[in-house]
């Protein structure tokens, strides 16, 4: 029991320190990620508060209009005024409005688009200034997160100066539809919490050998005979209402196609496309797509041209992972073919042939490659320039691919399912600690950092569907955000501790994120 004591004790000490003010700025206590810099008047003891729903407006200038924004505006609104418990303060000066000073009124959004915002708190006017409306979209989630609603929707420290960029452009996490299903309204429920992290990269894992929830209209049978049921089954017009609703929110989505391996439920609808071998081969390893048969780039022709149309990212995951030769090893037409066209025994060049033969489908639909890296060690043409390596498998691995030149995403250390990230841990939900002490880009020269273009988290869906989701992954995603985001600086796990519990209460409950607690506390918005 002492050690139990001895791990809760830490995070209830920073609870209390919270409470009476110390550590962690009064006015960003509920705030993650944590800004680039800020500044608050540490003098002023006046807090103000926002004004009444009916007399608080959001003012947009330097821009006539804007999709994204309008949708943001009330939103936001719903944010800051829908709970019954909160009610603005008394007596004290109000903020009535919010200007937001948008540059540019281009909306397209892209890896790479300008997130970048400044913004002064103060009343009785408050100001947001943005290039872009993704900009002006990260400030808002911001300014949200500095009031307090436990004292009334007040702000503490006025005039507040924040000016905020991310650190790395690739800030995602990767959701995996095949082993449990995903309903369209969780989904969009994923991207709502993801943006309160400033989150912008949905990864759909949307296949793999457990199921194929996919519907392509060229090859049906993939869905009718690889989904666990007709009611697991992503439309076309899901997928759309899915992609806007991210987009809405500044998430990018980047669909996930796994092959040649991970593909056993491709072959329920269609067994010619599959090695031959046998049943113990077959269900107890990952088998293989059979690149010597003309159908498998046909359904793969077919699945990509699809999934082309409905997500507009230029990128997209094709796996390349964990491709295991047993399969192949029994199928004696497939060795046949590989003697007859020079490769012998040779599994590497078999699946070096198969790259090569889905390289132009992808590249022909104007779509750039991300894959895990277990593609470039049996792979010689990802191209460098255009194509995004996702490092999985161990911590530096992220170092070894930018040394080899290539551009670079993590996701080694930061598997979500993992009950042991790092250290030994009592309880599951302390693995928070190793996902935020690990930072994949310690030691990199500057040249590797130029060519580390972020990471992911990553929740593989063997243990979690709609029932749990929300309590395997917040908060334990939530330092991942801040890594991603904040000056590599932004290191203090104490401080990181005490806005978590905040931020848990503050943004995730209340806005109902059913995240779990990480250590004892009162979150009156649980009742």
């Amino acid at each position: 029991m002492r050690a139990v004591c001895a791990i809760f004790g830490v995070l209830a000490i920073c609870a209390v320190a919270l409470c009476q003010g110390q550590g962690v700025p009064y006015p960003f206590r509920a705030v993650i990620p944590q800004p680039a810099t800020f500044s608050w008047d540490q003098a002023n003891t006046a807090n103000v508060t926002l004004a009444q729903r009916n007399k608080f407006t959001f003012q947009l200038a330097g821009i006539k209009s804007s999709v994204v924004l309008k949708d943001a505006f009330g939103r936001y609104l719903a944010f800051l005024f829908d709970s019954p418990y909160d009610v603005p303060a008394t007596g004290v000066p109000q903020i009535t409005t919010l200007n937001v000073q948008v540059q540019s009124d281009d909306e397209s959004l892209f890896l790479g688009v300008d997130e970048s915002y400044s913004m002064t708190v103060q009343a009785p006017s408050s100001t947001i200034i943005a290039n872009t409306v993704f900009g002006a979209l990260r400030a808002l989630e911001t300014f949200a997160q500095l009031v307090d609603y436990a004292t009334n929707m007040t702000i503490a420290g006025t005039p507040i100066k924040i000016t905020d960029a991310p650190r790395f452009a690739w800030r995602g996490l990767m959701i995996d539809t095949s082993r449990h299903y995903l309903p369209v309204p969780l989904i969009m429920h994923i991207l709502d919490a993801m943006s309160f992290h400033k989150f912008n990269t949905m990864h759909w894992h949307i296949v793999d050998e457990a199921s194929f929830p996919l519907e392509v209209t060229q090859f049906p049978m993939l869905s009718q005979k690889g989904a666990w049921s007709p009611r697991a089954i992503y439309k076309a017009s899901d997928i759309k209402s899915i992609v806007d609703y991210a987009y809405l929110r500044g998430i990018r989505v980047v669909p996930e196609v796994d092959m040649p391996s991970h593909t056993r439920s491709w072959g329920n609808g269609y067994p010619d496309i599959m090695p031959n071998c046998s049943k113990s081969t077959y269900y107890g390893t990952e088998p293989g797509l059979d690149p010597t048969k003309a159908q498998t780039f046909q359904v793969i022709s077919g699945i990509l041209s699809e999934l082309s149309q409905l997500f507009p990212d230029p990128y997209m995951h094709l796996g390349g992972d964990e491709v295991n030769s047993a399969c192949y090893q029994e199928d004696a037409a497939l060795n046949q073919w590989m003697q007859s066209h020079g490769m012998g025994a040779n599994y590497t060049l078999l699946l070096q042939y198969f790259v090569d033969n889905v390289k132009p489908i992808y590249t022909t639909l104007k779509k750039n490659l991300v894959c895990w890296s277990d593609l470039v060690y049996y792979s010689d043409t990802v191209d460098k320039e255009t194509a995004i390596v996702q490092a999985w498998r161990a911590r530096g691995d992220a170092i070894s691919l930018t040394k080899l030149g290539y551009k670079t995403i993590n996701s080694a250390g930061w598997y979500l399912d993992v009950q042991q990230p790092g250290s030994a841990h009592y309880a599951w939900i302390d693995t928070w600690t190793d996902f935020y002490n690990y930072d994949p880009t310690v030691n990199m020269t500057a040249q590797e950092l130029s060519l580390f273009v972020g990471g992911e988290a990553c929740m593989w869906g063997e243990a979690v569907d709609r029932i749990n989701w929300d309590q395997r992954v917040w908060p334990r995603a939530s330092p991942l955000a801040e890594r991603l985001w904040s000056p590599s600086t932004v290191t203090d796990i104490n401080n990181m501790a005490q806005r978590m519990v905040q931020f848990r209460c503050q943004t995730l409950v209340r806005r109902g994120i059913s995240a779990e607690p990480i250590t004892p506390d009162w979150c009156s918005y649980e009742f």
